[in-house]
């Protein structure tokens, strides 16, 4: 009977192992989606990074805001973090540009002194650049890591001018 008893557990041992492998085949597939889905979503997410998107001229940032004047031809506003890693590199990067181009400012304002502000601009992760005009009007905005010849391809940019006109 013991002999009898211990077939019928091996049977059942094996069967078990062989429904397990099954179910471990189609966890490993999911999990190779779950990793191409989030690989997908990062390079999308960094194929966005220092490329400035046209705003839609709706949102006007005042410099009483700011406690800073903005430049006489536009002004990048950087939205940083004190936690942010990124955020030292784009505003070395912006303070280069601003200081080659006349009439082109960088402002630099905190997260965590702004709050209001960056709630009402949709200041959703740091470093966020705004581009805004003279009177406070944002251009376009970008956010991430930020290289010079973004910051400069986002001042020469014609179109931003009409979006300044709405």
């Amino acid at each position: 009977m013991t002999a009898l008893v211990q077939t019928t557990d091996l049977g059942l041992a094996a069967a078990a192992a062989s429904t397990d492998g099954g179910g471990l085949g189609r966890q490993a597939l999911l999990l190779a989606v779950l990793l191409l889905v989030a690989a997908a979503v990062g390079l999308l997410v960094r194929r966005r990074d220092g490329r400035f998107r046209a705003a839609d001229g709706a949102e006007r940032v005042d410099p009483a805001e700011l406690g800073a004047a903005l430049g006489a031809h536009r002004t990048f506003l950087q939205v940083s973090a004190a936690t942010c890693a990124t955020c030292p590199q784009v505003a070395r990067v912006l303070d280069d540009v601003a200081a080659r181009h006349d009439g082109v400012t960088h402002v630099e304002i905190r997260v965590e002194d702004h709050d209001a502000l960056t709630r009402r601009l949709g200041v959703l992760r740091t470093p966020t650049v705004l581009l805004l005009d003279a009177d406070g009007v944002v251009l376009s905005r970008t956010s991430g890591p930020l290289r010079p010849d973004q910051a400069r391809a986002a001042l020469a940019a014609d179109d931003l001018n009409a979006v300044a006109a709405r």
